[in-house]
């Protein structure tokens, strides 16, 4: 079998494509019989979201799992914390959430764990998609049971039983990008009346009719922060198309980036669990190392991606993991994203400290950030790899994830994108003035 036009399907974290021209029935099917062939799973858990394909690729999978022999547990729409919290606290052998996160309808995909909600990394995907081209599979008559699993109220219950926003007095406003994220207000509004919540956006429409749902994009959470003005709310909390990412707004409705968010989780997460490991990724600000290491904590710095960033964390025992995408990952929750856990943590911040988000995030802000800037390329990365490494020759370079350049005062990431003739640059400095310099000076060599 030719695997050309499944190139695209088989990515560095999960699998995805459109639907239903790469993306297949047939080859969602196949993938259910490689998970039972791969990992021996007798019972997997399948959640989805709201996205129209969902349906027909869970009918697919079930169908692949138990001609297999494998029991299928419905879980109905969830979100993909959701999912991670199931494959956690449950004796299931694996969960499949079945979406494409942020991108269009149009398309769909599976995210796969395996053993208490471990993320499946890319050489294990090119092995199923092996097996998918060259496994000849049982034929026996052994078929599994498919049962279905609504998970929302133990959801909830394990937030209320962890969290106490008594007395607050707090108002938050949820944007969901009408997709699966909707289902979490639920879990905030089971804390009213310590609480007042309320919703934009919060309508299933599949086709995102008013904005992308993805709060990495700040332009993506202009509506929220007007919102959050309007209702003299507290904070604004954003979710992305599977709600796995969480973006915030302050009460002044300005974006919070999520180094900055990783910060103040540090000081929950410290306090709770002293001298600690906290992961982080390798275009967050240096002060989120800085702070972790004079709590006497450590911190490990690791490639974007959440496999790599959750992989790190299990094997140094981690309990807080930061993607400046807006993943937080919680040992708590399984070495993954905790859904709107991390919105929780920072109202609890917020609560001790008796201190507002912009408050908390203006003392976080020590440096001067470019933020995430994409440049077109016409040069092979490693031409443009060179020149800077010509320029900044008296710098400590570094090549994990692509090139970083440190100085004392300033710093930056250079990284190419996977899918596009894409650059993209993260930069830092101590000053903005210094900032603004070195952006412009790096952003020269890299579209020359």
């Amino acid at each position: 079998m030719s695997f050309d036009h499944l190139n695209t399907i088989y990515r560095s974290f999960d699998i995805r494509g459109k639907f239903p021209e790469e993306i297949t029935p047939e080859e969602v099917e196949k993938i259910g019989k490689a998970i039972v062939v791969h990992f021996g799973a007798k019972k997997v858990a399948i959640g989805r979201d709201i996205r129209p394909s969902a349906d027909i690729l869970f009918d697919s999978l079930s169908k692949g799992l138990t001609s297999q022999g494998c029991d299928v547990i419905d879980l109905g729409l969830t979100t993909t914390p959701m999912t991670y919290f199931i494959g956690g606290s449950t004796d299931v052998d694996a969960t499949v959430m079945i979406t494409a996160s942020h991108m269009p309808s149009e398309y769909n995909g599976l995210k796969i764990t395996i053993e208490d909600s471990k993320p499946v990394s890319a050489d294990v995907l090119q092995i199923l998609k092996e097996i998918v081209g060259t496994h000849t599979f049982s034929s026996e008559k052994t078929t599994g049971s498919i049962t279905t699993h609504a998970l929302q109220d133990d959801w909830i219950a394990n937030f209320k039983a962890n969290h106490d926003l008594s007395e607050t007095n707090y108002s938050i406003v949820i944007d969901p990008a009408n997709m699966i994220g909707a289902l979490d207000i639920a879990t905030f509004k089971a804390f009213e009346p310590d609480i007042t919540v309320h919703t934009i956006y919060n309508e299933f429409d599949h086709t995102c009719p008013n904005h992308e749902a993805n709060p990495m994009k700040h332009d993506t959470l202009t509506d929220l922060g007007d919102e959050v003005v309007c209702q003299k709310a507290t904070m604004g909390i954003a979710f992305d198309g599977d709600a796995d990412r969480v973006g915030f707004v302050d009460e002044n409705g300005i974006p919070v980036p999520s180094d900055i968010i990783g910060i103040i989780l540090t000081k929950y997460i410290m306090a709770k669990y002293p001298k600690s490991t906290i992961v982080y990724d390798i275009r967050s600000t240096k002060a989120l190392p800085e702070l972790v290491e004079s709590l006497g904590g450590t911190a490990i710095q690791e490639k974007v991606g959440h496999t790599f960033i959750r992989t790190t964390m299990r094997e140094h025992d981690a309990v807080l993991g930061i993607e400046l995408a807006g993943h937080f990952f919680f040992k708590e929750s399984f070495f993954s994203e905790g859904g709107p856990l991390p919105a929780f943590m920072v109202m609890e911040v917020m609560k001790k400290e008796q201190k507002t988000l912009s408050e908390l995030a203006a003392e976080a802000k020590v440096y001067f950030p470019s933020t995430e800037i994409n440049s077109e390329i016409s040069r092979k990365p490693e031409d443009i790899f060179a020149e800077l490494r010509g320029v900044f020759s008296d710098a400590d370079l570094r090549d994990k994830d692509g090139l970083s350049i440190h100085y004392s005062d300033w710093w930056c990431n250079i990284r190419p994108s996977a899918n596009d003739p894409v650059m993209r640059m993260n930069l830092e400095a101590d000053t903005q003035e210094l900032m603004e310099e070195k952006r412009d000076q790096v952003l020269k060599i890299i579209r020359s």
